[in-house]
């Protein structure tokens, strides 16, 4: 698990999720304090949309494979399971009167190893 190849992956999936989750939060920031969108609907729509970047990313710079259906539907349940225990944790968040960004901040702490090892071992899988 500790070999170089593994290091080197876990870095750059870290690399890709800080652009990813920079993504989300400027998306955040924009929607809810710029826009003043309802803070649900604005982590629902930035989620959603980073979601479709991240299959391309992970796809071709992380996991340096070929697109196939079982992989593209591997991807999009993973993605459904982990949007839906994302939304929990946040609205939970919300729901104790956390800030929407500390709330969105702890749903990432949590969320991440497990998608990087269900990423790793079942979506991109060959």
């Amino acid at each position: 698990m500790l070999s170089p190849e593994n290091k080197k992956l876990f870095i750059k999936y870290i690399l890709v999720s800080l652009l990813s989750y920079g993504f989300v939060f400027s998306g955040l920031i924009l929607f809810v304090d710029i826009f003043n969108l309802n803070k649900s609907i604005a982590f629902i729509v930035i989620y959603a949309v980073n979601y479709l970047f991240l299959y391309i990313i992970q796809l071709k710079y992380l996991f340096k494979t070929k697109h196939r259906k079982n992989k593209l539907i591997r991807f999009i349940s993973s993605i459904l399971f982990f949007y839906f225990l994302a939304n929990i944790f946040y609205n939970i968040g919300l729901k104790l009167e956390l800030n929407y960004l500390l709330a969105t901040s702890i749903t990432i702490v949590i969320l991440f190893p497990f998608r990087l090892v269900t990423s790793k071992f079942i979506v991109f899988k060959d």
